[in-house]
């Protein structure tokens, strides 16, 4: 048996063989040079202790990450890409979702 199922896959890589064209393999291209594209992070802290991070990209700020030093972090985008930071999808439709937290561990 074990001979039969090595027969078999000599003849099936022989075949594979012969039907496959000799296509050279184009040469691997380096990326673009630049950093187009690829967000820059600064991250800083207020007088207060708030750690803020603020993401750019092509020079624009398309979001900030607030960490307070006592309270919940909170994150602004520039989702319709006007140059303005947007709260949320809740201030939009004047509904102020609620959180509770139910339980915490470390």
């Amino acid at each position: 048996m074990a001979l039969f199922r090595s027969i078999l896959l000599l003849s099936l890589a022989s075949i594979a063989q012969a039907q496959a064209p000799d296509v050279p393999i184009p040469p691997k291209e380096p990326p673009p040079p630049g950093d187009e594209g690829i967000p820059q992070v600064t991250i800083r802290s207020s007088e207060s202790g708030d750690r803020i991070e603020e993401y750019r990209q092509d020079g624009k700020i398309v979001m900030v990450k607030v960490t307070p030093k006592n309270g919940v972090p909170y994150t602004l985008y520039d989702d319709d890409k006007d140059g303005r930071l947007d709260r949320s999808d809740a201030e939009k439709n004047d509904i102020s979702p609620v959180y509770f937290t139910l339980y915490e561990w470390d």
